[in-house]
């Protein structure tokens, strides 16, 4: 029953109910008081005894004989009956008034309900404004300004990755199929023309598996699993070694300073995501540039960098550009054959290891990736 009484009538009880226990408390107080002072005077009759040589006297008798001055019980009986009903008006006048002061104490709060309940996927990043009393309801708005903020990126967040992964899905389909069309509309085709189609066919059936293993990955990263401490440096190398053709195709030297530091995780993990890095690190780099993996640890944690002297990010994609299929530049990711998951995985396994990971600007050109692990 009490569930589906208001807050504003609920404050309105209780406040009555206090009011009510205080009333009668000090009522019966000072009904007691009352009673006990009243024995301690003298009767009227006895007052007039007192009072035979006032010039009052004949007066006084007659009032007493008449009935009309009141005995000690008449009057205790009836500041009973007064003092009762006076209870009763002030916890009445308590009541009504609590019931107004609560309403006006509560605006607040019917409006965030107000708000809240007009609030739809359309309007979630506009900011409801925050009372000015700094109180629990004004609390209550910033929070909730807080959790639509993070709401309605999220709902941004997911409307980019569907945009993003039909168009990445779409593209090598739309090629396979514009390519099926042309080949049809000729009877006869010389080898070489099949030779191509069998090649568009490959390239493209590749893309789409490739973008299929790595969603594939993304989700089904194990929430759970195992731990051990490992030394840092020799997963590094084994990196390092296994990039390193690649790096001396495009001419870049490859750089590798990191002291005894022990990370505690997952090295198959923890091997593809810094792999993910620095293979990023070699393909958006230059002819003839530089990409430097350093780590160092403190008593605390255990900092890994990935330096490289490319292109860089522009400063205003740098907040999306781990989500899944973000691009900075679809034509130059899509020649390099990347799908837009490498930086999606890397940043969910380092989650999973309760790690951060930045990105900043190096100073000689080209970014800086930034992945700090705890040691515990």
């Amino acid at each position: 029953m009490l569930k589906k009484i208001s807050i504003r009538l609920r404050l309105t009880l209780v406040i009555v109910a206090v009011l009510t226990i205080c009333c009668v408390i000090l009522t019966l107080t000072l009904n007691i008081s009352a009673v006990k002072f009243t024995h301690r005077l003298p009767s009227p009759i006895e007052s007039s005894v007192l009072n035979t040589n006032s010039s009052d006297y004949m007066k006084q008798t007659e009032m007493i004989l008449t009935g009309r001055m009141p005995s000690h019980e008449t009057a205790w009986q009836i500041y009973h009956k007064e003092s009762i009903l006076y209870m009763l008006l002030t916890i009445i006048g308590g009541g009504i008034f609590a019931y107004i002061a609560t309403g006006h104490a509560l605006k607040p709060l019917n409006d965030l309900n107000e708000q809240v309940i007009n609030r739809t996927v359309h309007n979630l990043s506009e900011t409801m404004p925050v009372p000015p009393a700094n109180d629990e309801i004004a609390g209550l708005t910033a929070s909730f300004n807080t959790m639509t903020d993070r709401l309605n990126e999220a709902f941004l967040m997911q409307q980019r990755f569907s945009a993003n992964a039909a168009h990445e899905l779409r593209t090598p389909l739309t090629v396979l199929r514009t390519k099926l069309d042309v080949f049809r509309k000729k009877s006869t085709h010389p080898i070489d023309e099949y030779n191509a189609l069998l090649a568009t066919i490959e390239k493209q059936t590749s893309r789409l598996s490739g973008i299929v293993h790595n969603l594939l990955e993304l989700t089904n990263i194990p929430e759970n699993f195992d731990k051990e401490a490992f030394d840092l440096i020799d997963t590094l190398q084994d990196i390092v070694e296994e990039l390193s053709p690649i790096a001396a195709e495009k001419k870049l030297s490859l750089q590798l300073l990191s002291d005894e530091s022990r990370v505690l995780g997952n090295r198959d993990l923890l091997y593809h995501a810094f792999y993910n890095l620095v293979e990023n690190a070699i393909k958006y780099n230059f002819q003839n540039g530089h990409v430097l993996i350093r780590s160092w640890s403190d008593p605390t944690q255990t900092t890994i960098q990935i330096v490289d002297t490319g292109i860089g990010i522009p400063e205003k994609f740098k907040k999306n550009i781990f989500e899944p299929f973000y691009r900075v530049d679809n034509s130059r990711s899509r020649n390099l054959g990347g799908a837009g998951l490498g930086l999606s995985i890397v940043k969910t396994i380092i989650n999973m290891h309760d790690g951060e990971i930045h990105l900043t600007d190096n100073k000689g050109g080209g970014c800086c990736f930034e992945v700090t692990l705890k040691k515990n």
